[in-house]
C-alpha cells in the first residue's frame, strides 16, 4: 500500500467540471480518481512514445540493414495516388 501525500490542484471552469462529474458518475469512481485515472493513462501514452526500442542484436541489424536500403517505390500505391478523388474534405 502507497501513502498518497502529494497533492495536485487544478483550476477549471464550471462546465468542464460538470462534465468530470457526470463521466466519473458514469464510470462510478469520484471525480479525483476519474481525473487521476485520465491523466495516468495520457501520460502512459506520451512517455510510451518516448520510450527507448530496444533490439536484438540479430533485430538490430536486419533494422539498420533496412534503412541502409534505397526507398522502393510501391507503384500500386503511386497509382492510387494520382486517380482521382471521390470525396473531398470538408473544411
Amino acid at each position: 500500500m502507497s501513502v498518497r501525500d502529494d497533492r495536485l490542484q487544478v483550476r477549471i471552469d464550471a462546465v468542464a467540471k460538470r462534465r468530470l462529474e457526470d463521466a466519473a458518475d458514469e464510470v462510478h469512481l469520484s471525480v479525483s480518481a476519474f481525473v487521476l485515472q485520465a491523466a495516468q493513462t495520457r501520460a502512459d501514452q506520451v512517455l510510451a512514445e518516448r520510450e527507448l526500442i530496444r533490439l536484438s542484436p540479430r533485430a538490430a541489424e536486419v533494422f539498420a540493414e533496412a534503412l541502409s536500403r534505397p526507398a522502393e517505390v510501391n507503384h500500386a500505391l503511386m497509382s492510387a495516388l494520382e486517380r482521382p478523388k471521390k470525396f473531398h474534405w470538408l473544411d
